[in-house]
């Protein structure tokens, strides 16, 4: 297993650094790829229109949405993220695919806002770091192909005596970006043809 990290600076004071296991250079160019329901505490909808959106770019019309799936095949209403051997075959079996793409982003921590200031006494240090994991599975193989992910990390210390504010990335800004930032990653080192 290869194991990779590499880290890029960032604005809004966040730090992102980018880790993959396996297979870093995915050949996009054939089979048919589903994309599952994104995993996220974000509360919103953009991971998912983010995801649909890059992965579009990537693979144009090779890409099947879950919820599409769900209306002529025999697939559930949620699918793991960490599928077991038999979840694969099952997935294989009812959709006749070739890959999965799953794709997890979490807000770790939001201790601020998009603006930290300085406390009236002492001093203080806050953090606003998010975190996306995206693993790709081998349908045929029933086994992972590859796994990236992306930490982004805003970490912020005031004194009393520091008057000016700074600007920083929320928990949410860091999991967009970093999502983002992720999947042009993996579309840059993508088997060219």
């Amino acid at each position: 297993m290869i194991f990779v990290s590499f880290l890029i600076c960032s604005c809004g004071n966040t730090i992102y650094t980018y880790h993959f296991e396996k297979q870093k250079n995915i050949d996009f160019s054939s089979g048919k790829w589903i994309l599952n329901e994104p995993y996220t505490n974000n509360g919103d909808h953009r991971i998912k229109d983010i995801s649909v959106k890059r992965f579009e770019e990537i693979l144009k019309d090779s890409l099947y949405e879950i919820n599409e799936l769900r209306k002529d095949k025999l697939v559930g209403t949620s699918f793991p993220f960490e599928p077991s051997h038999k979840d694969l075959r099952d997935f294989q079996i009812a959709t006749g695919c070739d890959y999965l793409i799953n794709i997890k982003s979490n807000i770790v921590k939001d201790e601020m806002g998009s603006f930290a200031h300085a406390p009236n006494i002492g001093s203080t240090k806050k953090t606003n770091q998010a975190e996306s994991e995206i693993r790709f599975y081998d349908l045929n193989k029933l086994t992972l192909l590859s796994k990236w992910t992306i930490i982004g990390k805003a970490e912020i210390i005031k004194n009393a005596d520091d008057g000016s504010w700074d600007y920083v990335n929320t928990g949410k800004t860091i999991s967009w970006n970093g999502l983002n930032k992720l999947i042009g990653k993996i579309n840059k080192n993508k088997v060219r043809p």
